[in-house]
């Protein structure tokens, strides 16, 4: 029970990483390569979604996250 809950837990913490730094890295790439920096932007906009999505589209884990958070 408690590896589920951790592994849950980091899983998120990942996925917002990612989407994060692939957000985060879009002026600094928009200076070398104007393509690749909107296509980080969009990648880092869907990943958040699709957590989003994934993480609220569940009855059981919607639940769990607005009674008792993350913890």
């Amino acid at each position: 029970m408690v590896f589920e809950t951790l592994t849950g837990q980091l899983s998120v913490v990942v996925t917002l990483g990612l989407g994060a730094l692939l957000i985060a890295l879009f002026p600094l790439i928009h200076k070398q390569n104007m393509y690749f920096a909107w296509f980080s932007l969009l990648m880092g906009i869907i990943v958040w979604l699709l957590l989003l999505w994934f993480t609220l589209g569940n009855e059981t884990m919607r639940y769990q996250l607005l009674n008792h958070g993350l913890h």
